[in-house]
């Protein structure tokens, strides 16, 4: 004998299959209607498991929903991991469902979650391991590649102001394909268009669906899905603690700067979240929406890859390499470290400054200059502090670059975050320290003003450099 299906009353029909349907993966039946009396209803199914009826009838009382009462009290849905209840738990949270029950392990074993529907009604999402699950025991030797520093990215939902990154789900088939079947976009990226349906149901599945790292994005205003980013392991690079930007954009979504404003909140939970060290990212030479998303999320050009990619299409291209260090902030453990790029760039780059001039500053740096401002540094790929930025509230108090680390990128990386995320457009420079002089330059910072003497009164004269206003085109 088998339970055959649980039946609720509801006066939001439409509203309860729809999310029964979406967020469950039901299947829905064609709505019967009983005009006589006034009853309709909907069957769900959800594969072998028992079906759900939801019926509506004009005359049934609405009585509120208790959970400690005598009668059905809640019915439950199976998952296949602890992470996929995290995740749902966190979508339903997302998009404005109320969470009864915190994600917690009861007392006979379930790692669970309560949810409520639309109309109020307990759903238990659960997880239970199997008697069939492999354990690893102190003692055994598994197959199981030892864990790196980075482990698998958990699902997250991140946030922007006009758009929110999910993890895929199987009800993304019908968009994925009307975005994927345009020629336009997968010629720019090297995959086939897609031609049916059921291709780009496959392709969501063994690619997108439960794959670490990569977010669908969409629309907050509509919830439509118009593209795809995320961050994935590097297959040229062995560090684990850098990892690969992708990304792909419906063409009716191009020119509103939706990509740009996705990849910032991808960055943002690489750095800060997953404290990567680099997340790097390759373009064909001829996609320049591409590299347009690139640039204006600071990524600095590495070179190219030449004949990097045989496409589906017969086509051999060239690999664009761009990269992208993080930043961080130091701690006063750091200091000596700092000062001691300090002094190497400034004996490779203040060759005006004597000996005496150095001793003289280096205590001053040290203990008043370097506590007084806002740190950011970046780390080679040994920990090592590369580079360093100082800032106050007005300016860019300081910026140097450990001589065996400069031609990287890491000054303009600094640049820009401090021009981007800290809104300085303001820097001083030694007159006499040419090399830094036509880097602010070549950046696009303009000479507003001169002091014969530096802040100590020494004889070095110091010009003051602005950026001009911001360009107003930034959409990509």
């Amino acid at each position: 004998m088998k339970l055959h299906h649980i039946a609720i009353w509801t006066f939001r029909l439409e509203e309860l299959k729809e999310f029964y349907v979406r967020f469950f993966g039901g299947k829905s039946n064609e709505k019967y209607i009983n005009p006589k009396k006034g009853f309709e209803s909907y069957f769900i199914s959800f594969g072998e498991g028992t079906d759900l009826e939801l019926m509506s009838r004009t005359d049934v009382q609405n009585t509120p929903i208790e959970e400690n009462r005598v009668g059905l009290t809640h019915f439950a849905f199976t998952f296949p991991s602890r992470e996929e209840v995290l995740r749902f738990t966190e979508q339903m949270h997302s998009e404005g469902y109320t969470i009864a029950g915190e994600p917690r392990t009861s007392g006979d074993g379930y790692f669970e979650s309560v949810v409520l529907d639309p109309d109020g009604n307990r759903i238990e999402c659960v997880y239970r391991k199997t008697a069939i699950e492999p354990e690893t025991k102190v003692g055994e030797e598994t197959e199981i590649e030892p864990k790196t520093e980075i482990e698998s990215i958990p699902p997250v939902t991140l946030h922007t102001e006009r758009l929110f990154l999910r993890p895929f789900e199987e009800r993304d088939a019908e968009a994925f394909f009307a975005c994927c079947q345009n020629p336009n976009l997968g010629n720019n990226a090297g995959w086939p268009p897609h031609r049916t349906l059921d291709e780009s149901r496959q392709i969501l599945h063994s690619t997108f669906i439960n794959q670490e790292g990569i977010w669908a994005v969409m629309l907050k205003d509509t919830k439509q899905l118009i593209g795809s980013v995320g961050i994935i392991p590097d297959p040229k690079r062995e560090n684990p603690q850098v990892r690969m930007l992708g990304y792909w954009l419906g063409e009716t979504y191009w020119d509103k700067g939706y990509m740009t404003e996705a990849v910032q909140a991808v960055l943002n939970y690489g750095f800060e979240e997953l404290r990567l060290s680099l997340i790097t990212a390759t373009c064909y030479p001829h996609n320049k929406r591409s590299q347009k998303v690139l640039k204006k999320n600071g990524f600095i050009y590495e070179g190219t890859l030449h004949q990097a990619e045989l496409t589906y299409n017969g086509n051999i291209y060239d690999h664009q390499c761009y990269y992208l260090p993080g930043i961080s902030q130091p701690t006063p453990e750091d200091y000596d470290e700092i000062l001691d790029v300090w002094e190497m760039s400034v004996r490779h780059t203040h060759d005006f400054l004597t000996e005496e001039h150095i001793q003289f500053y280096k205590p001053l740096v040290r203990d008043h200059y370097l506590p007084a401002v806002e740190l950011f540094v970046i780390r080679n790929v040994n920990g090592k502090i590369a580079a360093f930025m100082g800032l106050s509230d007005e300016l860019i108090e300081m910026l140097f670059v450990h001589p065996d680390e400069q031609g990287k990128g890491y000054g303009k990386r600094l640049i820009e975050y401090a021009k981007d995320k800290k809104y300085m457009d303001k820097v001083d420079v030694n007159e006499q320290n040419e090399k830094a002089l036509q880097f602010y330059l070549h950046l696009g910072f303009q000479v507003i003003g001169r002091d014969e003497t530096d802040s100590m009164g020494k004889p070095f004269p110091i010009l003051h450099l602005q950026l001009p206003e911001a360009d107003s085109d930034n959409r990509d």
